[in-house]
């Protein structure tokens, strides 16, 4: 039964009828580390911020980063690996999931919405 209320929850946050603001959004690693926000790129916290931790393609704990355990195409916890299911989760500041971060569409957890994002993120790592 516990079964079938998260697949429904996970349908409805996906269908959008639970929508929050990217901006609200973390990424936390499966891993449990911390990887940033999506605020503007003056927070310290942002990925946008390309002097910041968690925007800089030089930090360990930047997605950006295309050589590190969290950005790259071969790691485990990159949301970039194809084939990995252990790709970041998108969470709200409260904890509530809203889908494995992950260009692996078939990954556990994994939703429309979050694997689009990987796809964008993706390419704007490729830009930098």
């Amino acid at each position: 039964m516990k079964k079938k209320i998260l697949i429904l929850l996970m349908s409805l946050i996906t269908s959008g009828l639970f929508a929050v603001s990217l901006s609200e959004l973390r990424i936390v690693a499966d891993d449990g580390t911390f990887l940033g926000t999506f605020e503007d790129e003056y927070s310290k916290n942002s990925i946008y911020n390309g002097y910041g931790t968690y925007g800089s393609p030089y930090n360990t704990k930047s997605i950006f980063n295309q050589y590190g355990n969290y950005g790259s195409d071969y790691s485990k916890y990159s949301p970039f690996n194809s084939y990995s299911s252990n790709g970041p989760w998108l969470v709200d500041k409260k904890g509530n999931s809203y889908g494995r971060l992950s260009t692996n569409r078939y990954a556990q957890g994994v939703t429309d919405y979050s694997y689009k994002l990987a796809l964008r993120l993706k390419a704007l790592r490729d830009s930098m």
